[in-house]
């Protein structure tokens, strides 16, 4: 019996496909910023779940002939992990009608760093005094890119940051939940809660859409699906590891369609800012990797 082995490329294909995914959520975004600025928040989060959700499902029950991944094993934690990026979704969409993609995506991505602080207090993982530090940079990243009291964002900057800590919680719960649950009810429930609670919601706050604005929709839910898809893919391909660096991707990707879309052109505080936030985070995910390096 021969094991077969991944092909020598897999990483290559792998970083490759972060980058796409990076460049297709940051799309994502920016089209829920425009459909934001014309149509109430609640349709824009009731189409972005809800047609990832109904992608996802037709994409699984035809891949697998069945639909076993409905039945959740631990129905309790996908919902309030879903209910934490549900919230974290909902947060970054307001953020978007009141602030540039590139300063909210960049304060979003705090939430990596994020994770160590919560692994720590919440999970007993031991923190060294070097990644305090990392975090200590990033949340001085974070007041760069704010600005508070000095004609930044001020209090606004509050809604990228819940979003921060609220993806945080989403990104340890999905740590703790991958040996509890099937890994294809994880992926389907993480839109469908949300899918399910607004289908409720927005009936109360409908208002009608034009063509164009129902193409950017099924546009952003697509685009929601693919570049999950692709991340998952990707970590199936390469060691996460190795990939946690170019997901910070994304940030760019963001400033880039900001500055293509919306003319958003990043003020020297907020590069500075945003630089601070990736070197931390990568900074942080490099001591995590050489300290479980050292432990095997």
């Amino acid at each position: 019996m021969t094991i077969s082995t991944p092909p020598s490329n897999s990483p290559a294909i792998a970083i490759f496909m972060i980058l796409i995914t990076g460049t297709v959520l940051a799309g994502m975004d920016v089209t829920a910023k425009h459909l934001a600025l014309e149509v109430p928040i609640l349709i824009v989060l009731w189409g972005r779940y809800t047609i990832h959700t109904v992608l996802t499902f037709f994409t699984y029950a035809a891949k697998r002939r069945s639909v076993h991944f409905l039945r959740a094993r631990r129905p309790g934690l996908q919902f309030i992990r879903a209910t934490a990026l549900f919230g974290a979704t909902s947060t970054m969409y307001v953020a978007l009608t009141k602030m540039p993609l590139g300063d909210a995506a960049a304060i979003q991505f705090f939430a990596p760093v994020l994770v160590t602080v919560i692994s720590g207090l919440f999970l007993g993982e031991h923190i060294g005094l070097r990644r305090w530090g990392g975090v200590f940079c990033a949340f001085i990243g974070v007041l760069l890119i704010a600005r508070p009291g000095f004609g930044g964002f001020g209090w606004t900057a509050l809604l990228p940051l819940t979003t921060a800590f609220m993806l945080a919680a989403y990104m340890v719960l999905t740590r703790i939940i991958r040996t509890k649950d099937n890994a294809d009810s994880t992926t389907f429930y993480s839109t469908a809660v949300g899918a399910v609670i607004l289908s409720f919601i927005v009936p109360f706050h409908w208002q009608p859409l034009t063509a164009q604005q129902w193409g950017l929709m099924v546009l952003m839910g697509s685009a929601g699906a693919v570049g999950h898809f692709l991340l998952v893919k990707a970590f199936h391909a390469a060691e996460a590891s190795m990939l946690a660096p170019f997901t910070y991707s994304q940030v760019v990707a963001a400033i880039f369609w900001g500055f293509i879309v919306f003319g958003d052109v990043p003020s020297v505080p907020t590069v500075i800012g945003t630089t601070l936030i990736i070197c931390s985070g990568i900074y942080v995910w490099y001591r995590e990797t050489q300290l479980t390096k050292s432990k095997s």
